[in-house]
Formats: structure tokens, C-alpha cells, sequence
């Protein structure tokens, strides 16, 4: 008999709470103190998608939202964090079923990529993450601007950022105070992204010369990264679109991976964020 595969669900406001206890028990070189940020802080607004056993959260994922600045344009993504399994329910695919669960969700509402920190490359690599930047230690007087000031910045130096804003600069002061001013610099791996939507990526994506591109894209977990791709570019515009039929002419094939890989190398990126 074939053992019965939980059904991934996402945890209301009142229930975030309950993954404290498998983030502690995962995460258990977090201070008290971070943790204690953390949960009263990041969730917030953030998303917990969780498996459980017989009412118990065994394995979980956390996508923390994050407005972006990438090339000029606003995108909203998701920073994955916190993806857990209790020790007695690891290797049973649980964190593949939720990581290719949060992936097509968040193709289904049209986010561009999803980044995240990999504690290991060898854990997301299967899913066609890519290592996009190293982690960024900003200029000291950088960090004591206001938003306003950072944004301006940022803007002028890097073509890919995190939008600063109130929430934002409440929850890095927050999330310094539970670091007790310890410098995170030398420890922090760094980020790996991935393309959830071809097109609003592409779209974003200006080239100095015009140029119209044909692509075939594999992309075996979300159905409409998978195809065929007409993408026209300029230094005034960038737009794509998903091909019903095969082209007379393919320019490049790749994986959804090595496209991520070629448009983040024509960016330069800044993120400092942990969680």
C-alpha cells in the first residue's frame, strides 16, 4: 500500500505561530533574541506553506515578501527562508513537493524570480536556482540614510535592489537590535535566484542594440516558463511572449537555470538581506 502523501497548504495569520517550534528545532543556532524578531517582525506579511502529520507541521517554507527595483521597474518577489523538515520526516520528497508548490504559485501571479540564501547549492541547484550575487555590506553612512536617501543610492549604483521603505527600515533596525550589532559579514553565503515568469523577466530586460530573439526555454516545474519565446529588445523597450508554435528559428535553448544565470550577469546587484 502506497503511503499517503500530505496535502501542502498555506497557514492563516493565527496559525504562524505553531512553526515556531520546527524552526527552533531546524534553526537551532538562532538566538532566542532572532527568533523573537523574527516572528513578531517577518511574519507579518510573509507567508508560511507548510506539510503536516497527524496535526503537526513536519516540513515548511517561508516566503518573505520584498518590493524590487530591477533596471527602474517595481516587481514584488519572494526571499525564501526557513525551509525546515523534521528530522524524522526527511527524505521523503516533502521539500521538493513545497518548494515546486511555492514556485507555481508564484508563477501564477506573475512574479518575475524568487530569490534565496542556500545553505547548501547542491539543495537547490535541482530546481534550477543559480548563484546571482555575493551578500552586500553597504557604506556605513549608506546605512544611517533615510529610505529616500538609500533608494537614490542604490538607484545609482546597482541595477537590481530591495526597495527601501518604512516597513522595510522598521524591520532593519529590528533585526540589527536582535543581532546585538554583530556583523553577519564573512559568514553569509551567497544568493541564488530563480525566473518564475519568463516574460515579465524578460520584459524588464533592455539590450544597447535592437534585437528580436527566439527561445526555447525548459522548464520542467512551472508549465508556462516551458516553450517557446519571441523576445524583442532596445535601449527603449523590452517585451516577450510565449509562442503557440514552433519558430522557423530557434537563436538559443536552455534551461530555465541558465537563462536566470544570463539575465542576472547583465545586472548589478545588491542585496544584504537575511531574512
Amino acid at each position: 500500500m502506497s503511503e499517503i502523501v500530505p496535502v501542502s497548504r498555506y497557514l492563516t495569520e493565527e496559525e504562524k505561530g505553531l512553526s515556531r517550534s520546527l524552526y527552533e528545532a531546524v534553526f537551532s543556532e538562532d538566538t532566542k533574541k532572532f527568533v523573537d524578531y523574527y516572528y513578531q517582525y517577518k511574519t507579518k506579511d510573509n507567508e508560511i506553506l507548510v506539510l503536516e502529520e497527524e496535526g503537526q507541521i513536519v516540513s515548511m517554507l517561508h516566503l518573505n515578501p520584498y518590493m524590487m527595483i530591477v533596471n527602474g521597474y517595481e516587481v514584488k518577489s519572494s526571499y525564501i527562508v526557513a525551509v525546515a523538515t523534521h528530522k524524522e520526516y526527511r527524505h521523503r520528497g516533502y521539500m521538493r513537493l513545497l518548494l515546486e508548490q511555492a514556485l507555481k504559485d508564484m508563477a501564477g501571479r506573475k512574479m518575475p524570480f524568487t530569490f534565496l540564501m542556500p545553505a547548501s547549492e547542491s539543495i537547490y541547484a535541482p530546481f534550477d536556482f543559480v548563484w546571482i550575487c555575493p551578500y552586500t555590506t553597504l557604506p556605513r553612512q549608506v546605512e544611517q540614510m533615510d529610505a529616500e536617501g538609500q533608494n537614490l543610492y542604490l538607484a545609482s549604483q546597482y541595477q537590481l535592489f530591495c526597495k527601501r521603505d518604512a516597513r522595510y527600515m522598521e524591520n532593519r533596525e529590528a533585526e540589527q537590535r536582535a543581532e546585538e550589532g554583530e556583523s553577519p559579514e564573512g559568514k553569509i553565503p551567497p544568493y541564488m535566484a530563480r525566473i518564475t515568469d519568463v516574460c515579465r523577466m524578460l520584459s524588464m530586460v533592455n539590450s544597447f542594440q535592437k534585437r528580436e530573439l527566439y527561445l526555447h526555454v525548459k522548464d520542467p516545474i512551472i508549465e508556462s516558463n516551458d516553450g517557446y519565446f519571441c523576445w524583442e529588445s532596445s535601449r527603449e523597450y523590452s517585451r516577450a511572449e510565449k509562442l503557440t508554435e514552433i519558430p522557423e528559428r530557434i537563436d538559443m535553448e536552455l534551461t530555465i537555470g541558465e537563462l536566470t544565470s544570463m539575465i542576472f550577469q547583465s545586472f548589478r546587484s545588491c542585496l544584504s538581506e537575511l531574512v
